[in-house]
């Protein structure tokens, strides 16, 4: 029997569904991460350095927050993957550090109590979910109002000892210097805190704190990723270019227009050969890259349909990433069913295992739409005058190598993590949702979606801050 030819190994055997422990602060075990966090970050995941921009920015909100004048929400961007270990050294060691060395000292380590998404506790290993619930990590649904952990967070928002931290865009984004659309949920939270302090008359006032979060790419890994587009030539069945770089990665970039062009047209010839997808009809006058990004546009949409299609669900006017959310709930719903397998016949645990199956297998439909719905052609081939930075090009190779793995039905875990980089975190202007709650008293989606808007131009400043701080 040949080597299996899928990156990942298909799920294809019903799990009882892991329960997470209580989501409580473990002193010993985040003493231990403290120590441990900052080789975790060089070993494991290839950073070789942080730069906080303005410090003093979220130094003050910390001590607000500790002098009992405000209720914080930390809002970090979410492009890479990497963000909550990365804001857990940050908030544990670096801020308190640099408060001691100005000679304001925090009163107790500005510690961030996360939110995630449920499903990375059942994608996860076991040392996940043991790490999860010891860390203060709050688990939240996407789609399923699930009361209780909406409660634990409310709680810990409105009375915690801690901060709330996560990501406004809902998961991983995948471009740090462009902004996708901002979900509704930190300031839906922000405005719940708001209305509970109004109402047992305290005077906190409840603030959103953006930080944008940007990497910055080692020279001396160019080579690696040099032979990550080899390897992806090599994929495609193209000829393997050049393996050493000199001078500037945009000399990657034909290669990559090319390479880009061939898994499109993968793509497209599986959906089309196997679900009967249809290509988009021509546009006269069209260049290759709108073409190529409105190619990518009609794909997705059909991609998603195909697993919704093997799910049963009914995709009904949500919107792209809402659709894919229900993908992942129910597609995990089926890996890890909520009732317990022990009862079952042997009849009925393999249909259970069949389910699992066509769980797994659609959520590879899924698995592709999560990364190319943030896709944009124009984010490396945009401009005309100017070269894109290297930092972008390594992003998109990477997207790149992504792509090609979820073609070959893996996920973000298969995800190239070897090239060695610098973290830069800008933070930005508060929201102050306590200022806005007249607004929200007569029109609560208006406001909510008013305060969202503002989060998102604030991330966007940070951005355009970033990219006007930084050369090359």
């Amino acid at each position: 029997m040949g080597k299996a030819r899928l990156i990942a190994r298909p799920i294809v055997r019903a799990h009882t569904r892991h329960r997470l422990a209580s989501s409580r602060r473990s002193a010993a075990f985040v003493l231990l991460g403290r120590a441990l966090i900052s080789i975790y970050l060089k070993r494991a995941l290839a950073f070789t350095g942080v730069e906080i921009r303005s410090p003093e920015t979220i130094l003050s909100e910390l001590r607000d927050f500790q002098q009992k004048r405000s209720r914080l929400i930390v809002a970090f961007r979410h492009p890479y993957g990497d963000e909550p270990q990365l804001m857990f050294h940050v908030f544990e060691n670096m801020l308190p550090r640099l408060a001691r060395k100005a000679g304001k000292p925090l009163s107790a380590p500005p510690a961030l109590r996360f939110v995630h998404d449920y499903a990375v506790a059942l994608w996860g290993d076991a040392f996940i979910r043991f790490l999860l619930p010891r860390a203060g990590a709050l688990p939240v649904y996407h789609v399923k109002c699930e009361t209780n952990s909406l409660s634990n967070i409310r709680a810990v928002l409105r009375d915690g000892a801690s901060p709330l931290g996560l990501a406004p865009e809902g998961q991983i984004s995948y471009h740090s210097e462009t902004l996708p659309r901002i979900e509704l949920g930190a300031v839906r939270m922000g405005f719940w805190c708001a209305s509970d302090l109004e109402r047992a008359d305290r005077a906190e006032e409840v603030r959103i704190l953006p930080i944008s979060v940007h990497y910055q790419y080692d020279k001396r890994d160019f080579g690696r990723v040099a032979a990550h587009v080899c390897r992806l030539e090599t994929l495609c069945g193209l000829a393997c270019g050049a393996k050493k770089i000199d001078g500037s990665l945009a000399t990657l970039l034909p290669r990559l227009i090319v390479i880009e062009q061939h898994l499109l047209a993968i793509a497209e010839a599986f959906y089309a050969q196997t679900y009967g997808f249809r290509l988009p009809d021509e546009i006269p006058d069209e260049s290759e890259p709108e073409r190529r990004q409105r190619r990518w546009i009609a794909l997705l949409p059909a991609a998603l349909r195909v697993a919704e299609q093997m799910l049963g669900i009914d995709p009904g006017a949500e919107d792209l990433v809402q659709r894919m959310y229900r993908v992942r709930l129910e597609g995990w719903g089926r890996v890890y069913p909520e009732e317990s397998l022990d009862a079952l016949s042997p009849l009925e645990q393999a249909l259970a295992d069949r389910r699992a199956g066509e769980g797994w297998f659609a959520m590879r439909h899924m698995e592709l739409v999560d990364l190319m719905s943030y896709h944009d052609v124009a984010y490396v081939e945009g401009s005309s005058e100017s070269a894109p930075r290297d930092d972008r090009i390594v992003e998109h190779v990477l997207n790149l190598a992504d792509l090609a793995s979820r073609l070959m039905g893996g996920n973000i875990t298969n995800r190239p993590n070897d090239i060695r980089k610098r973290a830069v975190i800008v933070p930005g202007d508060c929201v102050n949702l306590t200022a806005r709650m007249p607004d929200y008293r007569m029109q609560p989606k208006q406001a909510a979606r008013a305060a969202t808007d503002a989060l998102a131009n604030n991330l966007k400043r940070c951005i355009e801050r970033y990219q006007n701080e930084t050369k090359g």
